[in-house]
């Protein structure tokens, strides 16, 4: 019986939860009125701390949290289903971590910034699973690799400065992305992928790439191990060899006899 359909749903179950109190914590701002977008990360900002856990959490409008949920549920499916022994280490500590960095190196504009939204988090996730497939070199994984490429290569434009994302419109004027969430989400996501590369799925190891020299005592080549005359037509080593042999139920054993001479 294929499992693939149960696994695949099993491990969309942390992302789809995950979505799940995103979307919830929307609802309740935008039918209440709560503006909880005060309450996200402010580099720099002893205030701003509690960001670092919130940001992820937060989102400015429809658009903003739509446009994150499809990415959030894909490569967080892609994340539990091949690396689920360390899919909530790399979940979690790409969550803090991003939002560590950002609190401490983001741009301040005159204790203005405020940086909500899931997309740093979305670009280290990218970030591990591109990185992660390419170094384990192994088909699946690569495949995963390929597979990020094709469905969200562009977003590479993303950890560029808003300047340089406005100059070649890749966002419109007028809109404020946190591009530092990306850049840093994204270099987390990368180191995770160099940390963790041992653990987990690794690429086949074939029967010619065994080392077996350690098992070889090269100290006592096989030519100089018989302390025996080797002549073969010595009577000694001709017992030998029937000794040696006679258990053997497929051993031919040959006697030679000296042709006559005819004289």
């Amino acid at each position: 019986m294929n499992q693939t359909p149960n696994r695949l749903l099993q491990s969309s179950v942390f992302p789809l939860f995950f979505l799940l109190i995103i979307w919830a914590i929307f609802y309740f701002d935008v039918t209440y009125k709560l503006n909880l977008y005060q309450y996200g990360l402010k580099p720099l900002s002893v205030d701003g701390l509690a960001g670092i856990f919130t940001m992820p959490l937060l989102h400015s409008d429809l658009g903003h949290i739509a446009s994150n949920s499809i990415p959030l549920l894909v490569l967080g499916a892609c994340l539990f289903y091949f690396y689920k022994e360390i899919a909530y280490k790399v979940f979690f500590i790409s969550y803090i971590v991003c939002g560590i960095l950002v609190w401490l190196f983001a741009r301040d504009n005159n204790h203005l910034s405020v940086h909500i939204g899931a997309s740093g988090l979305i670009y280290a996730l990218a970030g591990f699973l591109f990185i992660s497939g390419i170094i384990r070199k192994n088909k699946a994984l690569f495949g995963v690799s390929l597979l990020i490429t094709f469905l969200y290569g562009t977003i590479i434009w993303g950890v560029l400065p808003s300047e340089y994302q406005k100059a070649i419109h890749y966002i419109e004027d007028g809109k404020n992305i946190s591009w530092e969430g990306h850049l840093f989400g994204f270099f987390t996501g990368v180191a995770l992928a160099y940390v963790y590369r041992k653990v987990g799925i690794q690429r086949p190891v074939y029967s010619w790439e065994i080392n077996n020299d350690e098992d070889v005592d090269d100290s006592n080549p096989y030519w100089l191990e018989s302390d025996k005359d080797e002549t073969p037509n010595t009577e000694d080593n001709h017992q030998d060899l029937l000794k040696n042999t006679s258990d053997n139920p497929y051993t031919v054993n040959y006697t030679f006899v000296p042709k006559n001479n005819p004289e």
